[in-house]
Protein backbone atom coordinates (compact mmCIF):
# COMPACT_ATOMS: atom_id res chain seq x y z
CA UNK A 1 0.00 0.00 0.00
CA UNK A 2 1.44 3.29 -1.23
CA UNK A 3 0.46 5.94 0.78
CA UNK A 4 1.31 8.61 -1.64
CA UNK A 5 -1.78 7.69 -3.51
CA UNK A 6 -5.16 8.87 -2.72
CA UNK A 7 -6.97 6.03 -3.24
CA UNK A 8 -4.76 4.15 -0.72
CA UNK A 9 -5.01 6.76 1.84
CA UNK A 10 -8.34 6.16 1.65
CA UNK A 11 -8.76 2.66 1.38
CA UNK A 12 -6.80 2.26 4.77
CA UNK A 13 -9.15 4.67 6.07
CA UNK A 14 -11.93 2.64 5.52
CA UNK A 15 -10.41 -0.45 6.56
CA UNK A 16 -9.77 1.08 10.03
CA UNK A 17 -13.34 2.43 10.27
CA UNK A 18 -14.92 -0.76 9.52
CA UNK A 19 -12.24 -2.46 11.72
CA UNK A 20 -13.25 -0.48 14.75
CA UNK A 21 -16.78 2.10 14.29
CA UNK A 22 -16.83 5.09 16.26
CA UNK A 23 -19.82 3.75 18.96
CA UNK A 24 -17.45 1.07 19.34
CA UNK A 25 -14.18 2.82 20.51
CA UNK A 26 -16.12 5.03 22.47
CA UNK A 27 -17.85 2.13 24.61
CA UNK A 28 -14.94 0.07 24.87
CA UNK A 29 -12.74 3.26 25.83
CA UNK A 30 -14.73 4.08 28.84
CA UNK A 31 -15.17 0.62 29.59
CA UNK A 32 -11.43 -0.04 29.72
CA UNK A 33 -11.01 3.77 31.67
CA UNK A 34 -13.01 1.99 34.14
CA UNK A 35 -11.60 -0.87 34.95
CA UNK A 36 -14.26 -3.25 33.68
CA UNK A 37 -12.53 -5.64 31.04
CA UNK A 38 -15.08 -7.70 30.72
CA UNK A 39 -17.89 -4.38 29.63
CA UNK A 40 -15.11 -3.32 27.05
CA UNK A 41 -14.77 -7.21 25.09
CA UNK A 42 -18.75 -6.77 24.87
CA UNK A 43 -18.68 -3.32 23.20
CA UNK A 44 -15.94 -4.44 21.16
CA UNK A 45 -17.85 -8.36 20.25
CA UNK A 46 -15.97 -10.54 21.93
CA UNK A 47 -17.68 -13.62 23.40
CA UNK A 48 -15.64 -14.22 26.93
CA UNK A 49 -15.31 -17.58 28.31
CA UNK A 50 -13.05 -16.65 31.31
CA UNK A 51 -13.03 -17.87 34.84
CA UNK A 52 -10.09 -16.47 36.26
CA UNK A 53 -10.99 -19.12 39.55
CA UNK A 54 -10.61 -21.80 36.88
CA UNK A 55 -7.35 -20.63 35.74
CA UNK A 56 -6.04 -20.18 39.66
CA UNK A 57 -7.56 -23.98 40.48
CA UNK A 58 -5.73 -24.72 37.30
CA UNK A 59 -2.05 -22.80 36.88
CA UNK A 60 -2.09 -21.60 40.56
CA UNK A 61 -2.66 -18.45 41.61
CA UNK A 62 0.16 -16.64 40.74
CA UNK A 63 -0.20 -17.61 36.89
CA UNK A 64 -3.77 -16.46 37.28
CA UNK A 65 -2.31 -13.12 38.31
CA UNK A 66 -0.22 -12.42 35.02
CA UNK A 67 -3.50 -13.61 33.39
CA UNK A 68 -5.67 -10.66 34.91
CA UNK A 69 -3.39 -8.24 34.93
CA UNK A 70 -3.30 -8.65 30.85
CA UNK A 71 -6.90 -9.02 30.87
CA UNK A 72 -6.98 -5.54 32.73
CA UNK A 73 -4.88 -3.98 30.11
CA UNK A 74 -6.88 -5.81 27.15
CA UNK A 75 -8.11 -3.21 24.68
CA UNK A 76 -10.19 -5.51 22.10
CA UNK A 77 -11.44 -2.60 20.09
CA UNK A 78 -8.00 -1.88 19.57
CA UNK A 79 -6.91 -5.48 18.60
CA UNK A 80 -9.31 -5.56 15.85
CA UNK A 81 -7.20 -2.89 13.97
CA UNK A 82 -4.62 -5.69 13.65
CA UNK A 83 -6.29 -8.87 13.06
CA UNK A 84 -5.67 -10.27 10.26
CA UNK A 85 -7.91 -10.47 7.59
CA UNK A 86 -8.67 -12.15 3.82
CA UNK A 87 -8.84 -9.96 0.46
CA UNK A 88 -12.78 -9.45 1.77
CA UNK A 89 -11.80 -7.50 4.36
CA UNK A 90 -13.51 -10.35 6.74
CA UNK A 91 -11.22 -11.23 9.38
CA UNK A 92 -9.44 -14.76 8.32
CA UNK A 93 -11.50 -17.23 9.48
CA UNK A 94 -10.32 -19.58 12.70
CA UNK A 95 -7.25 -17.94 13.29
CA UNK A 96 -5.96 -18.15 16.86
CA UNK A 97 -4.44 -15.40 18.66
CA UNK A 98 -1.79 -15.58 21.52
CA UNK A 99 -1.99 -12.71 24.23
CA UNK A 100 0.61 -12.86 26.43
CA UNK A 101 3.25 -10.34 27.95
CA UNK A 102 5.42 -12.83 30.02
CA UNK A 103 8.65 -11.38 30.49
CA UNK A 104 10.36 -15.13 30.03
CA UNK A 105 9.90 -17.31 27.16
CA UNK A 106 7.22 -20.17 27.06
CA UNK A 107 9.76 -23.28 28.22
CA UNK A 108 8.27 -26.50 28.56
CA UNK A 109 7.63 -27.44 31.99
CA UNK A 110 9.63 -29.99 34.21
CA UNK A 111 7.52 -33.24 35.01
CA UNK A 112 6.64 -31.59 38.91
CA UNK A 113 4.67 -28.81 36.70
CA UNK A 114 3.52 -30.63 33.67
CA UNK A 115 0.16 -30.56 34.90
CA UNK A 116 0.33 -26.55 35.31
CA UNK A 117 1.86 -25.77 32.27
CA UNK A 118 1.75 -22.25 30.93
CA UNK A 119 -1.40 -20.52 30.64
CA UNK A 120 -2.06 -17.97 28.02
CA UNK A 121 -5.16 -15.43 26.35
CA UNK A 122 -6.01 -17.06 23.30
CA UNK A 123 -9.19 -14.95 20.84
CA UNK A 124 -10.45 -17.24 17.93
CA UNK A 125 -11.40 -15.60 15.03
CA UNK A 126 -14.93 -16.27 13.46
CA UNK A 127 -15.17 -19.73 11.61
CA UNK A 128 -16.61 -18.48 8.55
CA UNK A 129 -15.73 -15.28 6.56
CA UNK A 130 -19.90 -14.68 6.56
CA UNK A 131 -19.71 -15.70 9.83
CA UNK A 132 -20.51 -12.83 12.67
CA UNK A 133 -17.26 -11.11 13.12
CA UNK A 134 -17.32 -11.57 16.88
CA UNK A 135 -14.23 -13.07 18.19
CA UNK A 136 -14.19 -15.45 21.64
CA UNK A 137 -12.18 -14.83 24.78
CA UNK A 138 -10.00 -18.32 26.66
CA UNK A 139 -7.25 -18.91 28.71
CA UNK A 140 -5.43 -21.78 27.39
CA UNK A 141 -1.95 -24.01 28.12
CA UNK A 142 0.36 -22.52 25.52
CA UNK A 143 1.78 -26.09 25.56
CA UNK A 144 -1.46 -27.70 24.53
CA UNK A 145 -1.40 -25.14 21.31
CA UNK A 146 -1.05 -27.42 17.79
CA UNK A 147 -0.86 -26.03 14.58
CA UNK A 148 -0.33 -22.50 13.68
CA UNK A 149 -1.31 -19.47 15.96
CA UNK A 150 -0.32 -15.95 15.41
CA UNK A 151 1.14 -14.16 18.72
CA UNK A 152 0.14 -10.89 19.40
CA UNK A 153 2.97 -7.87 20.10
CA UNK A 154 1.91 -5.81 23.17
CA UNK A 155 1.40 -2.54 21.41
CA UNK A 156 -1.47 -4.12 19.17
CA UNK A 157 -3.68 -5.20 21.82
CA UNK A 158 -2.53 -4.11 25.67
CA UNK A 159 -3.02 -0.48 26.76
CA UNK A 160 0.14 0.20 28.50
CA UNK A 161 2.39 -0.32 26.16
CA UNK A 162 2.56 3.27 24.98
CA UNK A 163 6.73 3.18 24.39
CA UNK A 164 6.40 0.22 22.12
CA UNK A 165 3.40 1.29 20.36
CA UNK A 166 5.48 4.64 19.21
CA UNK A 167 7.85 2.74 17.82
CA UNK A 168 5.73 0.82 15.73
CA UNK A 169 3.81 3.39 14.47
CA UNK A 170 7.11 4.79 13.40
CA UNK A 171 7.55 8.13 15.61
CA UNK A 172 11.30 9.26 16.30
CA UNK A 173 11.92 11.69 19.55
CA UNK A 174 10.95 14.44 17.59
CA UNK A 175 8.33 13.80 14.92
CA UNK A 176 6.18 11.83 13.28
CA UNK A 177 6.81 9.65 9.77
CA UNK A 178 5.74 11.41 6.99
CA UNK A 179 6.02 15.07 8.74
CA UNK A 180 9.40 16.30 7.70
CA UNK A 181 12.55 17.03 10.54
CA UNK A 182 15.17 15.08 11.76
CA UNK A 183 17.86 13.49 9.68
CA UNK A 184 18.61 10.26 8.43
CA UNK A 185 18.59 6.95 10.86
CA UNK A 186 15.87 8.09 13.16
CA UNK A 187 12.99 6.16 13.88
CA UNK A 188 10.82 8.08 11.61
CA UNK A 189 13.15 7.87 8.59
CA UNK A 190 13.88 4.51 9.00
CA UNK A 191 9.94 3.91 8.50
CA UNK A 192 9.81 6.68 5.51
CA UNK A 193 12.45 4.80 3.85
CA UNK A 194 11.53 0.43 4.31
CA UNK A 195 7.66 1.88 3.01
CA UNK A 196 8.77 3.89 0.23
CA UNK A 197 7.49 2.08 -3.34
CA UNK A 198 9.88 0.20 -4.84
CA UNK A 199 10.24 -3.54 -6.55
CA UNK A 200 12.54 -5.99 -7.74
CA UNK A 201 15.80 -6.48 -7.16
CA UNK A 202 15.40 -2.88 -4.73
CA UNK A 203 13.44 -4.97 -2.74
CA UNK A 204 15.83 -7.38 -1.43
CA UNK A 205 18.50 -4.06 -0.66
CA UNK A 206 15.66 -3.15 1.48
CA UNK A 207 15.28 -6.30 2.88
CA UNK A 208 18.64 -6.33 3.76
CA UNK A 209 18.85 -3.01 5.20
CA UNK A 210 16.02 -3.58 7.22
CA UNK A 211 18.46 -6.39 8.55
CA UNK A 212 16.82 -9.31 7.31
CA UNK A 213 18.82 -11.15 4.97
CA UNK A 214 16.74 -12.88 1.52
CA UNK A 215 18.24 -16.74 0.82
CA UNK A 216 18.02 -17.37 -2.96
CA UNK A 217 14.82 -17.19 -4.42
CA UNK A 218 12.90 -20.44 -6.07
CA UNK A 219 11.58 -19.04 -8.74
CA UNK A 220 12.01 -15.40 -9.05
CA UNK A 221 8.13 -14.25 -9.80
CA UNK A 222 6.75 -15.51 -6.52
CA UNK A 223 10.40 -14.56 -4.66
CA UNK A 224 9.47 -10.69 -5.88
CA UNK A 225 5.52 -11.17 -5.49
CA UNK A 226 6.04 -12.76 -1.67
CA UNK A 227 8.38 -9.98 -0.73
CA UNK A 228 6.28 -7.24 -2.30
CA UNK A 229 3.52 -7.92 -0.38
CA UNK A 230 5.88 -8.76 3.04
CA UNK A 231 7.06 -5.09 2.59
CA UNK A 232 4.14 -3.45 4.73
CA UNK A 233 5.89 -5.65 8.07
CA UNK A 234 9.48 -4.53 7.20
CA UNK A 235 9.47 -1.84 9.95
CA UNK A 236 8.39 -4.31 12.49
CA UNK A 237 9.83 -7.28 10.90
CA UNK A 238 13.50 -7.58 12.53
CA UNK A 239 11.97 -6.80 16.39
CA UNK A 240 9.18 -9.40 15.86
CA UNK A 241 11.47 -12.06 14.59
CA UNK A 242 13.84 -11.73 17.78
CA UNK A 243 10.72 -11.45 19.68
CA UNK A 244 8.88 -14.77 18.74
CA UNK A 245 12.32 -16.88 18.35
CA UNK A 246 13.21 -16.04 22.20
CA UNK A 247 9.70 -16.42 23.32
CA UNK A 248 9.28 -19.67 21.38
CA UNK A 249 12.84 -21.72 19.81
CA UNK A 250 12.94 -23.98 23.40
CA UNK A 251 9.24 -24.68 23.57
CA UNK A 252 9.41 -25.80 20.12
CA UNK A 253 12.79 -27.81 20.24
CA UNK A 254 14.97 -25.64 19.04
CA UNK A 255 12.95 -25.26 15.55
CA UNK A 256 12.97 -21.41 13.93
CA UNK A 257 10.75 -22.40 11.27
CA UNK A 258 8.28 -18.70 10.81
CA UNK A 259 6.00 -18.42 8.12
CA UNK A 260 5.03 -14.95 7.85
CA UNK A 261 1.39 -15.34 7.64
CA UNK A 262 -0.34 -15.09 4.60
CA UNK A 263 2.78 -13.63 2.40
CA UNK A 264 4.53 -16.36 0.84
CA UNK A 265 7.66 -16.67 3.09
CA UNK A 266 9.39 -18.47 5.30
CA UNK A 267 11.53 -16.65 8.68
CA UNK A 268 14.35 -17.86 10.20
CA UNK A 269 15.65 -16.49 12.76
CA UNK A 270 19.60 -18.18 13.01
CA UNK A 271 21.72 -19.48 15.75
CA UNK A 272 24.02 -16.13 15.75
CA UNK A 273 20.84 -13.83 16.15
CA UNK A 274 20.85 -13.25 12.02
CA UNK A 275 17.23 -13.15 10.70
CA UNK A 276 16.41 -14.96 6.83
CA UNK A 277 13.39 -14.65 4.86
CA UNK A 278 13.02 -17.21 1.94
CA UNK A 279 10.14 -18.37 -0.29
CA UNK A 280 7.49 -20.50 1.52
CA UNK A 281 8.57 -24.43 1.15
CA UNK A 282 5.04 -25.87 1.74
CA UNK A 283 6.48 -29.50 2.17
CA UNK A 284 8.85 -28.35 4.84
CA UNK A 285 6.60 -26.62 6.83
CA UNK A 286 4.09 -29.97 6.73
CA UNK A 287 3.44 -31.15 10.41
CA UNK A 288 5.39 -28.06 12.08
CA UNK A 289 3.51 -26.20 14.72
CA UNK A 290 4.41 -22.82 16.36
CA UNK A 291 3.38 -19.03 15.84
CA UNK A 292 2.99 -17.68 12.34
CA UNK A 293 6.06 -15.65 12.01
CA UNK A 294 4.38 -12.20 12.18
CA UNK A 295 0.65 -11.06 12.78
CA UNK A 296 1.01 -7.75 12.01
CA UNK A 297 2.00 -5.29 9.59
CA UNK A 298 3.40 -1.68 10.49
CA UNK A 299 0.81 0.49 11.00
CA UNK A 300 0.01 3.60 9.04
CA UNK A 301 -1.85 6.20 10.96
CA UNK A 302 0.49 8.74 10.65
CA UNK A 303 0.61 8.94 7.38
CA UNK A 304 -3.05 9.72 7.28
CA UNK A 305 -2.54 12.37 9.52
CA UNK A 306 -0.07 13.70 7.27
CA UNK A 307 -1.79 13.87 4.21
CA UNK A 308 -5.26 15.30 5.87
CA UNK A 309 -7.30 12.01 6.06
CA UNK A 310 -7.34 12.15 9.91
CA UNK A 311 -6.94 14.68 12.55
CA UNK A 312 -5.17 13.87 15.90
CA UNK A 313 -9.02 14.11 17.05
CA UNK A 314 -9.85 11.22 15.01
CA UNK A 315 -7.13 8.94 16.12
CA UNK A 316 -8.05 5.76 18.65
CA UNK A 317 -7.10 7.46 21.64
CA UNK A 318 -4.22 4.78 22.12
CA UNK A 319 -2.69 5.75 19.39
CA UNK A 320 -3.06 9.43 20.29
CA UNK A 321 -1.60 8.96 23.33
CA UNK A 322 1.75 7.28 21.83
CA UNK A 323 1.63 9.82 19.35
CA UNK A 324 1.02 12.94 21.56
CA UNK A 325 2.45 12.44 24.44
CA UNK A 326 0.95 14.80 26.83
CA UNK A 327 -1.84 16.58 24.55
CA UNK A 328 -5.10 16.44 25.57
CA UNK A 329 -7.42 14.91 22.67
CA UNK A 330 -10.94 16.05 22.51
CA UNK A 331 -11.37 12.38 20.81
CA UNK A 332 -14.08 12.68 17.61
CA UNK A 333 -15.57 9.86 15.73
CA UNK A 334 -14.75 9.66 11.86
CA UNK A 335 -18.42 9.81 10.63
CA UNK A 336 -19.37 8.49 7.42
CA UNK A 337 -21.58 10.96 5.63
CA UNK A 338 -24.79 9.74 3.97
CA UNK A 339 -25.16 12.04 1.56
CA UNK A 340 -23.49 12.39 -1.95
CA UNK A 341 -23.89 13.75 -5.34
CA UNK A 342 -22.83 11.99 -8.46
CA UNK A 343 -23.22 13.08 -12.13
CA UNK A 344 -24.24 10.44 -14.48
CA UNK A 345 -24.91 10.22 -18.69
CA UNK A 346 -28.44 10.02 -19.36
CA UNK A 347 -30.13 9.68 -22.82
CA UNK A 348 -27.87 11.93 -24.27
CA UNK A 349 -27.23 14.37 -20.84
CA UNK A 350 -25.66 14.69 -17.84
CA UNK A 351 -28.25 14.37 -14.83
CA UNK A 352 -27.00 14.64 -10.99
CA UNK A 353 -28.03 11.40 -9.03
CA UNK A 354 -28.17 12.01 -5.26
CA UNK A 355 -27.15 9.28 -2.51
CA UNK A 356 -28.55 9.55 0.66
CA UNK A 357 -28.23 7.27 3.40
CA UNK A 358 -28.65 3.78 1.52
CA UNK A 359 -31.26 4.78 -0.79
CA UNK A 360 -30.91 6.55 -4.46
CA UNK A 361 -33.15 9.73 -5.69
CA UNK A 362 -33.35 10.60 -9.12
CA UNK A 363 -34.65 14.36 -9.02
CA UNK A 364 -34.68 14.62 -13.39
CA UNK A 365 -37.51 11.67 -13.54
CA UNK A 366 -40.33 10.80 -11.25
CA UNK A 367 -40.95 6.96 -10.66
CA UNK A 368 -42.92 5.93 -13.81
CA UNK A 369 -40.61 7.72 -15.98
CA UNK A 370 -37.65 5.84 -13.89
CA UNK A 371 -39.65 2.31 -14.50
CA UNK A 372 -40.35 2.99 -18.33
CA UNK A 373 -36.45 3.77 -18.77
CA UNK A 374 -35.83 0.34 -16.75
CA UNK A 375 -38.05 -1.42 -18.79
CA UNK A 376 -36.78 -0.13 -22.23
CA UNK A 377 -33.33 -0.60 -21.03
CA UNK A 378 -33.80 -4.50 -20.25
CA UNK A 379 -35.27 -5.26 -23.88
CA UNK A 380 -32.06 -3.65 -25.21
CA UNK A 381 -30.27 -5.68 -22.86
CA UNK A 382 -28.51 -2.83 -20.74
CA UNK A 383 -30.55 -0.84 -17.99
CA UNK A 384 -28.18 2.50 -18.08
CA UNK A 385 -28.60 6.01 -17.14
CA UNK A 386 -30.41 7.24 -13.76
CA UNK A 387 -32.63 4.08 -13.50
CA UNK A 388 -29.23 2.02 -14.07
CA UNK A 389 -27.42 3.72 -11.21
CA UNK A 390 -30.61 3.66 -8.92
CA UNK A 391 -31.10 -0.19 -10.34
CA UNK A 392 -27.08 -0.78 -9.86
CA UNK A 393 -27.18 0.52 -6.23
CA UNK A 394 -29.48 -1.72 -5.17
CA UNK A 395 -28.31 -5.01 -6.69
CA UNK A 396 -24.68 -4.12 -7.48
CA UNK A 397 -25.21 -4.20 -11.26
CA UNK A 398 -22.83 -3.42 -13.49
CA UNK A 399 -24.15 0.07 -14.58
CA UNK A 400 -23.74 1.54 -11.05
CA UNK A 401 -21.21 4.17 -11.84
CA UNK A 402 -17.53 4.03 -8.85
CA UNK A 403 -19.03 6.51 -6.59
CA UNK A 404 -21.66 5.03 -6.17
CA UNK A 405 -20.40 1.52 -6.13
CA UNK A 406 -17.97 3.10 -3.37
CA UNK A 407 -21.01 4.41 -1.21
CA UNK A 408 -22.32 0.82 -2.04
CA UNK A 409 -19.45 -1.15 -0.39
CA UNK A 410 -19.44 1.40 2.55
CA UNK A 411 -22.76 0.29 3.26
CA UNK A 412 -21.96 -3.08 3.12
CA UNK A 413 -18.96 -3.02 4.97
CA UNK A 414 -20.93 -1.39 7.72
CA UNK A 415 -23.32 -4.31 8.04
CA UNK A 416 -20.66 -7.07 7.94
CA UNK A 417 -18.24 -5.61 10.89
CA UNK A 418 -21.42 -5.24 12.61
CA UNK A 419 -21.35 -1.22 12.84
CA UNK A 420 -24.73 -1.20 14.51
CA UNK A 421 -24.85 2.41 14.87
CA UNK A 422 -23.19 3.16 11.49
CA UNK A 423 -26.51 0.83 10.09
CA UNK A 424 -28.95 2.74 11.72
CA UNK A 425 -27.45 6.32 11.11
CA UNK A 426 -28.34 5.12 6.91
CA UNK A 427 -31.61 3.97 8.00
CA UNK A 428 -32.40 7.07 9.76
CA UNK A 429 -31.23 8.95 6.58
CA UNK A 430 -33.98 6.80 4.12
CA UNK A 431 -32.97 2.93 3.27
CA UNK A 432 -33.69 2.11 0.21
CA UNK A 433 -36.18 -1.73 1.28
CA UNK A 434 -34.50 -3.01 -2.14
CA UNK A 435 -31.21 -2.52 -1.12
CA UNK A 436 -29.04 -6.18 -1.66
CA UNK A 437 -25.57 -7.36 -1.88
CA UNK A 438 -23.69 -9.59 -4.44
CA UNK A 439 -25.46 -12.53 -2.99
CA UNK A 440 -29.44 -10.93 -3.22
CA UNK A 441 -29.26 -10.35 0.50
CA UNK A 442 -31.01 -7.77 1.75
CA UNK A 443 -29.69 -6.40 5.56
CA UNK A 444 -32.07 -8.54 7.07
CA UNK A 445 -29.87 -11.69 6.14
CA UNK A 446 -27.09 -9.43 8.06
CA UNK A 447 -28.91 -9.17 11.59
CA UNK A 448 -26.68 -12.12 13.07
CA UNK A 449 -24.07 -9.27 12.67
CA UNK A 450 -25.88 -6.55 14.13
CA UNK A 451 -28.05 -5.80 17.02
CA UNK A 452 -30.90 -7.41 16.26
CA UNK A 453 -33.08 -6.02 19.22
CA UNK A 454 -32.20 -2.31 17.93
CA UNK A 455 -32.46 -2.64 14.02
CA UNK A 456 -34.86 -5.35 12.98
CA UNK A 457 -37.73 -3.23 13.93
CA UNK A 458 -36.59 -0.31 12.23
CA UNK A 459 -36.32 -2.44 8.81
CA UNK A 460 -39.58 -4.08 9.20
CA UNK A 461 -40.90 -0.17 9.53
CA UNK A 462 -39.03 0.11 6.27
CA UNK A 463 -40.80 -2.09 3.89
CA UNK A 464 -38.06 -4.82 3.96
CA UNK A 465 -40.09 -8.03 3.19
CA UNK A 466 -39.06 -10.87 5.84
CA UNK A 467 -39.67 -14.04 3.72
CA UNK A 468 -37.39 -12.00 0.73
CA UNK A 469 -34.60 -14.82 -0.24
CA UNK A 470 -31.37 -14.71 -1.12
CA UNK A 471 -30.23 -15.86 -4.58
CA UNK A 472 -29.43 -19.17 -3.32
CA UNK A 473 -33.37 -19.36 -2.04
CA UNK A 474 -32.37 -18.26 1.42
CA UNK A 475 -34.29 -16.13 3.67
CA UNK A 476 -33.31 -13.84 6.87
CA UNK A 477 -34.10 -17.23 8.48
CA UNK A 478 -31.96 -19.17 6.73
CA UNK A 479 -29.03 -16.82 7.95
CA UNK A 480 -29.68 -16.67 11.08
CA UNK A 481 -29.24 -20.44 11.42
CA UNK A 482 -25.83 -20.38 9.47
CA UNK A 483 -24.57 -18.27 12.15
CA UNK A 484 -26.09 -20.24 14.51
CA UNK A 485 -28.36 -17.84 16.42
CA UNK A 486 -31.27 -19.62 17.47
CA UNK A 487 -32.26 -16.54 19.95
CA UNK A 488 -32.21 -14.81 16.66
CA UNK A 489 -34.05 -17.66 14.74
CA UNK A 490 -36.76 -17.15 17.26
CA UNK A 491 -37.20 -13.76 17.32
CA UNK A 492 -38.03 -13.99 13.25
CA UNK A 493 -39.98 -16.41 13.40
CA UNK A 494 -42.27 -14.25 16.51
CA UNK A 495 -42.10 -11.61 13.59
CA UNK A 496 -43.66 -13.79 10.43
CA UNK A 497 -40.48 -15.37 8.83
CA UNK A 498 -42.38 -18.41 7.61
CA UNK A 499 -40.23 -21.48 9.66
CA UNK A 500 -40.40 -23.76 6.84
CA UNK A 501 -39.23 -22.14 4.15
CA UNK A 502 -36.63 -23.85 2.27
CA UNK A 503 -33.70 -23.41 0.64
CA UNK A 504 -32.19 -24.13 -2.97
CA UNK A 505 -30.74 -27.32 -1.35
CA UNK A 506 -33.86 -28.16 0.05
CA UNK A 507 -33.05 -27.46 3.54
CA UNK A 508 -35.01 -25.49 6.30
CA UNK A 509 -33.81 -23.07 8.71
CA UNK A 510 -33.42 -26.09 11.55
CA UNK A 511 -31.66 -28.14 9.18
CA UNK A 512 -29.02 -25.60 8.38
CA UNK A 513 -28.67 -25.03 12.03
CA UNK A 514 -27.94 -28.49 12.78
CA UNK A 515 -25.36 -28.73 10.33
CA UNK A 516 -23.69 -25.45 11.91
CA UNK A 517 -23.69 -26.60 15.35
CA UNK A 518 -22.02 -30.03 14.17
CA UNK A 519 -19.62 -27.72 12.21
CA UNK A 520 -18.46 -26.01 14.96
CA UNK A 521 -18.41 -28.31 17.84
CA UNK A 522 -15.99 -30.57 14.81
CA UNK A 523 -14.12 -27.21 14.56
CA UNK A 524 -13.77 -27.03 18.31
Amino acid sequence: MDLTRRRDRERYARQLTHATPAAMIMDATVAREAGDWRAACTAAGVDVHVDLRDVAARFGTAQASMIEADLAGFAPDFLRRHLPRADSAALEPGVRLVLSRRPEPFRTPGRLLRRRGTPVLVVTLPPTMDAPQRLALRVADVHELTGWWVDMPAWAWFDAAVTERRWAYGASASRLPWDGGDGPGDRASEFERLLAETGGDRLEDLFRSAGVEVADPNGRAWHSYALARAQANLPVLSAEAHRLAGRYREMLGGTTFRPLGWSGLDLTVRADGSVVVSTWDWAAGQGKTGPVGFGVAAPLDAALLRWGVLTPEELHPLVHEALFPGRAQDWRPVLHEPYAQVRVRCGGQWHVVEVIGAAVSTPHHDEAALQREALLGALGGRVSGCAGARAGFRTGGKSVPKEIRKLRQHHLARARHGDTDGVLSDLAAGTDPHFRDGHGRTLLHWLAHLDHRRVLPVLLAAGLPIAEPDVDGRTALHAAALAGNAELMTVLVAAGAPADARDARGKNADDLLAETRKRLRAAG
